[in-house]
């Protein structure tokens, strides 16, 4: 069992917000990325700063809690985890503003006959972190439950990666200048690269489990 005095709880409460926090980011460029076929240009200003906003709001509660971490909450060897935690955690938050940068910088023109299957493909990188966001919150709580979230996330971004092949695929078997594939394709990447870091966190989780159990 975990030791939880008051500084520890703040420090759950916050790493809690923390993963709320990324997700809200990751909903924001949902709905930056599905506002695109409107092509409405201050709307999506509007939203590509939100998603800069919400992604501050992520590193601005993780500065926070690795503060109060390092003076002195939980053993060593837990809060060494958590703080790596954390830092993965956040790299989905920072990922997710990488890829708004990408879309609004290079003023990509996503074709409509694909606009659908990057939607789709955005949304099951959002499962696979709904996934491990439970994982993590159980972690405190339910080492078992955390444990079956953790096999979950990683069925999901297998099939997430699956789905990402498949895109990569339909993007070149269409008649698109070379250019407009590739840069197609490096954003599917990135985008399938946010479930990958959910796995990332998963096998964190996993590590976490294991030594607890110990």
């Amino acid at each position: 069992m975990l030791f939880l005095g008051k500084k520890e709880i703040l420090i759950i409460e916050l790493f809690k917000k923390h993963l709320d926090a990324v997700e809200e980011t990751l909903e924001a460029l949902k709905e930056f990325i599905f506002a695109l076929k409107e092509n409405d240009s201050k709307k999506l200003e509007e939203l590509y700063n939100e998603v800069h906003i919400r992604e501050t709001n992520a590193d601005s509660i993780r500065r926070k809690m690795e503060s109060e971490m390092y003076q002195g909450a939980f053993l060593p060897n837990f809060r060494g985890d958590l703080l790596g935690l954390v830092e993965s955690f956040d790299r989905i938050a920072n990922n997710a503003e990488s890829i708004s940068d990408q879309i609004s910088l290079q003023k990509m023109d996503i074709p409509e006959t694909l606009h659908a299957e990057i939607v789709k493909q955005l949304e099951l990188s959002h499962e696979t972190f709904k996934v491990v966001k439970k994982a993590a919150e159980a972690m405190f709580e339910d080492l078992e439950k955390a444990g079956e979230y953790v096999i979950e996330t990683e069925k999901l971004e297998h099939k997430e990666d699956i789905f990402e092949r498949e895109l990569i695929k339909k993007i070149y078997s269409k008649e698109l200048p070379l250019a407009e594939k590739m840069q197609l394709r490096e954003l599917v990447m990135h985008i399938g690269n946010l479930a990958d870091l959910s796995e990332d966190c998963s096998d964190r989780i996993e590590i976490v489990i294991l030594k607890r159990r110990v």
